[in-house]
C-alpha cells in the first residue's frame, strides 16, 4: 500500500507540474501579445505626431498664395473687373460650371453666409479665402472631376481646405436642396407632366428610369470582382427617374457593377412600392384610343 501511495503521489506531482508549466506558458503568451499591442500603438502615435507636429521647427511654412488674387481671377474672367467685360461670356460660363448663372448665383447666395464659407480672419488679421472662392472650387471638383490640389493655381486654395470646402459644399446641397428636388411628385406636378408626355405621344407616362453604370477608381481589391461589369471596369449602378424638367423624382446607387437593370430593379425600394400597390397613385388616369386607364407608368 506504501509503495502504491507513493506512486500515486509521484503521479500527481507530474500533473501538477504539468499544470503549472501550462499557465505559466499561457500568461507569458498574453504578456507577449499585450506588449505588442502597446509596442504598436506607441508605432501608431510616433507617426501620427511627426505627420502633425503643428508650429515646431522643420515644419513646412505656409504658401503665399494671396487670396485676393484669386479672387480677382475670378471676377475678370467671369464677372468682368476694372470696367472691362467678363473674358468668358454666357456659354463658357454654364460649360465651366454645368450650370447657368442664374443657377449659381442662387446657390452661392444660398451658401455664402454659412459658417464654413464665411470670410474670416486669421490670427495675424489678414482676410482669408472669399466664399465665391470656395463655391467655384467645390464645383470645379465636381463637375471636371479634378484632383483636389488643381484649382490651386486658380482660386488659390490648399488641397486640404478644398477637400474640406467640396464637403460642407455637398452637405449643404443636399440638406438645403434635397426636399425641394428629390421628392416624389405631387398631383399639380404628376399633371403637369402627364400633359407634355401625352403632347409627345406618350400618355400616363410619368418620366423616365435609366441605369448607369459609374467607374469606381476606388474600389478595394476585395470586393473587385462583384463589382466589375461587362466592359471589365469596376463599377456601381446609379438608377434615376426624372422628368423632362430634370427634377429627379428617384435615386437608387450602389449596387454592384455586375447586376443588370432587371437586378437592380428588383433591389431597389421603388420596386417594393409598386408592388404594394403604394405608387403610382391611382386617383389620375389618361386616355387610349378611347379607353381610359388608371395605372400610369
Amino acid at each position: 500500500m506504501d509503495v502504491q501511495d507513493e506512486a500515486h503521489g509521484d503521479d500527481m506531482g507530474g500533473a501538477v507540474d504539468q499544470e503549472d508549466l501550462s499557465s505559466g506558458l499561457a500568461m507569458a503568451t498574453s504578456h507577449h501579445l499585450r506588449l505588442l499591442q502597446w509596442a504598436r500603438r506607441v508605432r501608431v502615435c510616433q507617426r501620427w505626431r511627426r505627420r502633425h507636429r503643428g508650429s515646431v521647427r522643420g515644419r513646412a511654412p505656409n504658401k503665399k498664395r494671396d487670396f485676393n488674387f484669386g479672387l480677382r481671377n475670378i471676377l475678370r474672367d467671369y464677372w468682368g473687373a476694372d470696367g472691362e467685360p467678363p473674358v468668358f461670356d454666357e456659354a463658357d460660363f454654364e460649360s465651366r460650371f454645368r450650370m447657368p448663372r442664374a443657377v449659381f448665383m442662387r446657390v452661392y447666395n444660398d451658401i455664402k453666409d454659412e459658417p464654413f464659407f464665411r470670410q474670416r480672419v486669421n490670427a495675424t488679421g489678414r482676410p482669408q479665402a472669399h466664399p465665391l472662392q470656395k463655391v467655384v472650387a467645390a464645383l470645379r471638383i465636381l463637375s471636371n472631376g479634378e484632383a483636389a490640389d488643381r484649382p490651386d493655381q486658380y482660386v488659390r486654395l490648399s488641397k486640404s481646405t478644398t477637400n474640406a470646402i467640396v464637403k460642407s459644399f455637398i452637405e449643404f446641397i443636399v440638406n438645403k436642396y434635397e426636399s425641394t428636388y428629390l421628392r416624389p411628385p405631387r398631383d399639380e406636378d404628376i399633371t403637369r407632366i402627364l400633359a407634355f408626355n401625352k403632347d409627345r405621344g406618350l400618355p400616363g407616362c410619368m418620366g423616365s428610369l435609366d441605369c448607369s453604370h459609374w467607374e469606381w477608381h476606388g474600389c478595394p481589391k476585395s470586393a473587385a470582382g462583384q463589382h466589375k461589369g461587362r466592359s471589365g471596369k469596376r463599377s456601381i449602378v446609379l438608377e434615376t427617374v426624372c422628368d423632362h424638367d430634370l427634377w429627379v423624382r428617384h435615386v437608387f446607387a450602389g449596387s454592384p457593377g455586375s447586376n443588370n437593370d432587371t437586378n437592380v430593379l428588383k433591389q431597389r425600394p421603388l420596386f417594393y412600392r409598386v408592388v404594394r400597390g403604394e405608387w403610382p397613385p391611382r386617383h389620375v388616369s389618361f386616355e387610349v384610343m378611347g379607353r381610359r386607364y388608371t395605372y400610369l407608368y
